[in-house]
Formats: structure tokens, sequence, C-alpha cells
């Protein structure tokens, strides 16, 4: 083993003892503030800050309800009231809305010319003309 190694290994022994003084220092300080405490004591409290957490929102709820209304207003009759009463102003819109004009051609009173026959007896008189042309 040399010097330097020993060095080190003494320091280190230096810092493991003081990190266990601080260490048992800091467990005593614990014991003496947790000393007065029990578990069964702190749980205790946690309950009675419940309890009054409770009793503070109990009455805070009590306090915002409005006065004088009568009876509580259910939200589901509210929500159907409001339901209704939408369809209506809507029935009433629909009613209101001029129903849309339908246009319709007039209806000819005269019979159609007979331009297509015409036009047919022209080619007969042409096919025939032809016919003749080609039978000479």
């Amino acid at each position: 083993m040399t010097i330097e190694t020993q060095m080190m290994a003494i320091e280190n022994a230096n810092v493991n003892l003081e990190t266990m003084g601080a260490m048992r220092a800091g467990a005593e300080a614990m014991k003496n503030i947790h000393g007065s405490m029990d578990i069964n004591k702190v749980d205790n409290t946690m309950d009675d800050i419940r309890d009054q957490m409770d009793i503070a929102n109990e009455i805070s709820e009590a306090i915002s309800r409005p006065v004088g209304m009568g009876e509580e207003l259910d939200e589901d009759d509210l929500l159907n009231e409001l339901e209704e009463l939408e369809q209506e102003e809507l029935d009433a819109k629909m009613l209101e809305t001029p129903a849309p004009s339908v246009y319709t051609p007039n209806v000819p009173s005269h019979e159609p010319a007979a331009k297509g026959r015409v036009s047919e007896d022209d080619e007969e008189a042409e096919l025939k003309a032809l016919q003749a042309s080609m039978a000479m």
C-alpha cells in the first residue's frame, strides 16, 4: 500500500465519521421534535380538520341557496321547458315563412306547326328525283 492510498483511506474514514455524526444528530433532533407527537394524535387532528372543512362547506352551501324561492327548481324541468319554448319559437318562424312561388310556363293555346312534315316531304321528293336520275 502506498502512502497516497493510505491518505485517501484515512480521509474517507474521516468523512464517514463526520457523516455518521451528522446523521445521529439529525435523528436525535427528529426524536426531540416528534417526542410529543403520536400518530394517533396526528390522525385525530386530521379527522378534526376534515370534519371542520365539511361543516364549512355545508355552511357555504346553505348561505348560497336562494331565499324566498319556495320550492327548489328541478334542472330537468327547466331544460324541458326551455326546449318547449324553443320549439314553439321555431314553429312560429316556420309558419311566418312565405311559401316559395312556383313558376309554371303558359300552356300554348294553338297546335304546333307541321314543320317536321314539310321537311319529310322535301326529302322524299329529293330521293325520288335521285332515283329517277340513276335509272336513266
